[in-house]
């Protein structure tokens, strides 16, 4: 009989309360085995966390668009861009997750972006089913990151990252449920992979934090699409080019920070993706008939 994630961890949160806030470190690592209790629900704010998570049992999976019933090993991987629960089905479950946010990845750190990883590609929802072998190595991974939370050593963080991208490359190696995987093969879903991916960058706190993604390939390439095929797909699906939905945004969120916010034209040229002010006051110009400048003072009079 495999070796249960109860076995090897303690419960990190004695009064199991899975509401994770904006504001707190970039990494958790949550121990999802109740024993008194048949139900649960994990949830946390969907638009910040990624999740890594292990499960042994029977439990629902509720995504926004349909609800996935699991039973036995399984390994779970969601982003920010996708709602879900977990929620315990039966007696005798157990579990671990690690929850954490997109900084804990990043090139500068460990040399990777995390969308660059296919398990993380956004529209995908990946779940795997695994042999008791499997599990025991996982368990073995998960068991590494939770004793790391356990110490005060000043290399904690890296020996987290490291651990966690081990779980993240051994799940790579292995084949997804394929009645179980969300993929972008329909027009509704590649469009609502690119809304998403689109509202990930907003809003906007920092003059200094410019969007990632702004013009058509930008969205294409981070979905693993042709960008004629992706605007063909949400032109379908929204009756908007992909194009004309960016420009849409960013508009709106112009307008937002021209009117909320004390930065100077050229810091919200800079945050919008402009490569320089007089791009974006033309962009500007062209979309509401008027300067930044002038609509700023329009609205603060």
């Amino acid at each position: 009989m495999c070796m249960r994630i109860s076995d090897t961890t303690s419960s990190i949160d004695p009064e199991k309360s899975y509401t994770i806030q904006n504001d707190v470190e970039t990494f958790h690592i949550l121990d999802l085995s109740i024993a008194d209790n048949p139900l649960f629900s994990f949830e946390y704010n969907r638009k910040v966390f990624y999740t890594a998570t292990l499960l042994q049992g029977e439990y629902r999976l509720e995504f926004e668009d349909r609800n996935i019933d699991v039973s036995g090993n399984s390994l779970l991987f969601t982003t920010t861009k996708i709602p879900f629960g977990v929620h315990a089905t039966g007696l005798g479950y157990a579990g671990i997750s690690c929850v954490f946010k997109e900084e804990f990845i990043t090139k500068s750190n460990s040399g990777y972006r995390l969308l660059e990883f296919p398990i993380y590609k956004p529209g995908r929802q990946n779940i795997y089913s695994l042999t008791d072998d499997q599990t025991k190595d996982f368990i073995d991974i998960y068991s590494k990151v939770f004793d790391e939370t356990q110490g005060n050593s000043v290399f904690k963080n890296n020996l987290q990252r490291t651990y966690l991208l081990e779980i993240i490359f051994n799940a790579q190696k292995l084949a997804p449920v394929n009645s179980f995987v969300k993929t972008n093969n329909t027009t509704e879903v590649i469009a609502c992979s690119f809304i998403r991916l689109l509202e990930s960058q907003f809003p906007i706190e920092s003059p200094q934090n410019a969007i990632k993604f702004k013009t058509s390939k930008d969205f294409a390439d981070s979905l693993s699409l042709h960008p004629n095929y992706l605007n063909r797909q949400v032109k379908l699906a929204k009756g908007r080019t992909v194009s004309e939905i960016i420009a849409a945004r960013l508009v709106q969120e112009a307008k937002i920070l021209l009117k909320l916010t004390n930065w100077h034209i050229a810091e919200i040229s800079f945050a919008l993706g402009f490569e320089e002010p007089s791009h974006f006051n033309l962009f500007f110009k062209k979309h509401t008939n008027g300067s930044p400048t002038d609509y700023r003072k329009l609205h603060r009079e």
